[in-house]
């Protein structure tokens, strides 16, 4: 997205929709594409739940999602920024989504898009060339979410590999200690 000279940078708001906590970053971009975070948020929401395949999306992981995406969407119009939500696995998996994601946008007038595991591994990548200076080498980048870890590896701003899987901290825990963790 190239900036005019003299024109205000765009302010960009992005809501990333995970299994055990929601991520906002808002950010804007200058004239040599360099992002600038104004703000960010994170919100433990645990969304998602199951040792195996997250089926469903519980009642009150729900209200506790909606709640915090509208906590961002605050931040976010505050700043004026354009607002893109990214939702991942446990959304991504669950039958009832369209129960979460209607509420959301009947609430908020956010739309959520729901990324498929390659997806989500691109954008990880494109993060991760922003936050660590990784662009010119060959890196491997390795995401461990609540629900799914991704395996990235990258070379220049190319993927060159990526891998999702259905291993994530909520699942793992879920599965190997019944009580959780002390």
């Amino acid at each position: 997205m190239k900036i005019q000279k003299g024109a205000k940078p765009p302010v960009i708001a992005a809501i990333d929709v995970g299994t055990n906590s929601f991520h906002l970053v808002v950010a804007s971009i200058d004239s040599r594409d360099m992002l600038n975070v104004v703000t960010r948020d994170r919100e433990m929401v645990r969304l998602g739940s199951g040792a195996a395949d997250m089926k469903y999306l519980q009642e009150d992981a729900i209200e506790r999602g909606v709640a915090a995406i509208k906590n961002f969407v605050q931040i976010a119009k505050s700043e004026k920024a354009f607002i893109r939500a990214v939702a991942t696995s446990a959304v991504r998996e669950a039958f009832n989504r369209h129960i979460f994601i209607d509420r959301v946008r009947e609430e908020t007038g956010i739309d959520i898009e729901i990324v498929s595991g390659t997806e989500e591994g691109r954008l990880i990548y494109v993060g991760a060339m922003y936050a660590v200076p990784i662009y010119a080498s060959k890196a491997l980048v390795i995401d461990i979410g609540g629900g799914s870890t991704e395996t990235i590896i990258g070379s220049k701003g190319e993927l060159i590999h990526v891998n999702t899987e259905k291993i994530g901290a909520i699942r793992l825990t879920q599965r190997f200690f019944e009580n959780g963790i002390s």
